[in-house]
């Protein structure tokens, strides 16, 4: 069988659909993937035998002729290259990509929804307006996918109250996108109380309520340290850039930037926090830090929530609550053998519930059956 996965992922980064692929791969099957072209071309494509084709791609546009472009490029290349399987991962695109993979002559089509995001978050006239337009698009997607996978239980219920599935959809619940556990092998906590929020920057993510917990976390720790990557996103949501700036001019944080090297950087942190609530489908980045071994500190929100057993791995805090974040580093700091307890606890929970070669095995069985 011939299968692609289509994502809106660019090239250049690391790939994260890699152990989905290569589990494609030991069935004896072809794949090919489709994701946003930029300067340079993904080396681990070469080195697997998988073809890259660019897809058009706009984040937050409501533009039909964008669209219509989304829905030629598939067409096109799942014709070209007689592809029958398809999964299609961000809600964003499932419309298009979906109706582009049914006239290039696919077959068996699942749609991922690796989170509602902007969606079901945006307010306005012109959330109004997105979902006016997206909805009969979804619900007619997916009365035509062979499958549709949510990632938590919220999304799964948030769709059936919208009417977005029915009782004919063939929808399942898996958690997540999965952890690669042997790329983010487990490590000690080192002893420095160093707290890393680590993930694509804007406000949704908790960047304001992470900083403002860390100012109030400074005033009684002062050698605390706090470390923040990932790439500042201003194309949705209010511009962070002003925010993270004053931060490393105070010495509050230390910046890092995007960067590669995940492992490396969860590796060096004693506590991990992410105070999100955007709407996620399992953050893949308190995944990694589970996966390593690291104390959680989330929000009590969809996708947050199903990565921490409350005081058991770490904590979950309400949305927006600074105080509750600062409170709960505090506890950490002051509780270093409950904390390294935590951590352990982190790394069962990951190999137990999150295992991305469990989960990819449940997502590909839906085609074998």
């Amino acid at each position: 069988m011939i299968f692609a996965i289509l994502d809106k992922e660019k090239s250049s980064q690391e790939f994260a659909r890699k152990e989905l692929a290569e589990l494609i791969i030991s069935k004896g099957h072809s794949v090919f993937v489709g994701g946003v072209k930029d300067s340079i071309i993904n080396k681990y494509y070469k080195d697997h035998n998988i073809t890259f084709f660019n897809l058009s791609v706009t984040r937050n546009s409501l533009n039909p002729f964008k669209e219509l472009a989304s829905v030629l490029t598939v067409y096109k290349q799942i014709k070209k290259h007689s592809v029958e399987n398809v999964i299609i991962y961000g809600i964003k695109k499932h419309f298009s990509f979906t109706l582009g993979s049914l006239f290039g002559g696919a077959k068996n089509i699942i749609c991922i929804i690796n989170g509602s995001g902007n969606l079901l978050m945006m307010g306005g006239i012109k959330g109004k307006i997105l979902r006016a337009l997206a909805f009969p698009c979804l619900r007619y997607a997916y009365k035509r996918c062979l499958a549709v996978c949510f990632q938590n239980n919220d999304d799964y219920i948030e769709f059936q109250k919208k009417k977005l599935i029915n009782d004919k959809t063939n929808a399942f619940v898996t958690n997540g996108s999965g952890v690669n556990l042997s790329a983010f092998p487990f490590s000690p906590m080192p002893q420095e109380n160093r707290f890393l929020f680590l993930s694509r920057i804007t406000p949704s993510k908790g960047i304001r309520e992470f900083l403002s917990a860390a100012r109030k976390v400074k005033e009684k720790y002062p050698d605390c340290i706090f470390d923040v990557v990932g790439q500042i996103d201003n194309v949705v949501e209010k511009n962070c850039t002003d925010l993270v700036q004053n931060a490393i001019e105070e010495n509050l944080i230390n910046y890092y930037g995007y960067k590669n090297n995940v492992a490396e950087c969860i590796e060096k942190a004693r506590f991990f926090v992410l105070p999100s609530y955007y709407r996620e489908g399992v953050p893949r980045c308190i995944l990694e830090a589970l996966s390593c071994g690291r104390p959680i500190i989330t929000t009590n929100w969809q996708g947050c929530k199903e990565t921490v057993m409350s005081n058991e791995n770490g904590f979950l805090v309400p949305i927006k609550n600074c105080e509750a974040i600062a409170e709960k580093m505090i506890w950490l700091i002051e509780h270093p053998k409950e904390a390294e307890i935590m951590g352990q606890k982190s790394r069962k929970l990951a190999e137990t519930k999150f295992d991305v070669n469990k989960i990819n095995e449940t997502l590909i069985g839906k085609f074998e059956e």
